[in-house]
Formats: C-alpha cells, structure tokens, sequence
C-alpha cells in the first residue's frame, strides 16, 4: 500500500500543516531575538549614563538566553538554528559612529522591536498546543512586557531631559 493512502500519513499532513505556521513564527522570533540583542548591544554602547548602559546589557544578556531557548525548541522539531538564521549581521550594524546613535531615541526603538517580538510571541500561544513550549513563550512575554514598561519609561525621562535642554 503506499504511503499516501495510510492513515498515519494524513495524520502526518495535518501535523505539518498546523507546524507550518508554528514553524514560521518560530523562525522569524528567532531571528528577531539576534537582531533584538544587537540592538540593544549597539544601544549599550552609545550610552554614558551607568543606569541606562546597564539596562541595555542586561536586555542584550535576556534576548540572548530567549533565543537560545527558541533554538532547543526548533532542535526538538528537527530544524537547526544555523539553518533559519538569516544573513549575517552587516558590520555597519556594529560599527555605526556614535553620531548617527545619538540622534534617535533609543529606548524608544528598542520599545518597537520589544513589541513586534511581543506580537509573534502571542500569536504563538494561540496557535501552538505544546504546553511545554506555551510555558516558554508566556515565560518571554513577562520579560517582553518588563522590558517594554522600562523601555517606555526611560524614553520619557530620556524625551524630557531632551526638551528641558532646549
């Protein structure tokens, strides 16, 4: 008999199709977690007040532990993670002068890519039914959330001193 006409196949191909989108959003969350912590490295390294250099650090140090975690969840479905990282970074991304960092919010672009990853995260509590692997994405929107909170205010104490100074 062949395969396509047994029962675990169409079990299989109903699997996949409900993997295919879990597959996806794990993938880009993945690659976002990369492109967060150089973010937030970058952020760290343009910054002169203490407090503000050691949230950006300690941010970087979160994104690269969640993205690990997200790596051993694509390990266990049987996708490496140097498969899905996309291109490496451009050393433009690393080397940009500390002029060019200085002119934006930093706190404030941070807070944007916080809250894309926030957006993948819920959509994969909706869809995927692992609970092992919805423990993990809850366990990152808490520190999402945190991190959006303190992002938010730092940009408005940051935005203040900005407008007090001129």
């Amino acid at each position: 008999m062949p395969i396509q006409n047994t029962l675990f196949y169409n079990v299989f191909l109903t699997f996949m199709r409900i993997d295919k989108n879990i597959h996806f959003l794990l993938e880009k969350l993945l690659n976002s977690y990369r492109e967060n912590k150089i973010l937030y490295l970058n952020s760290a390294d343009s910054q002169y007040k203490p407090s503000f250099n050691r949230f950006f650090n300690h941010q970087a140090i979160i994104r690269n532990n969640m993205f690990f975690s997200i790596s051993n969840i694509l390990s266990e479905i049987g996708v490496e993670a140097e498969d899905v990282i996309l291109k490496r970074p451009d050393i433009k991304q690393f080397m940009s002068t500390k002029i060019e960092r200085e002119k934006e919010d930093l706190f404030y672009k941070n807070l944007k890519k916080d809250t894309e990853i926030k957006e993948i995260l819920l959509k994969l509590v909706k869809i995927d039914n692992k609970k092992n692997r919805i423990e993990v994405y809850k366990k990152h929107l808490n520190k999402i959330s945190e991190s959006i909170k303190a992002n938010k205010s730092y940009s408005v104490e940051v935005n203040e001193k900005m407008f007090l100074n001129t």
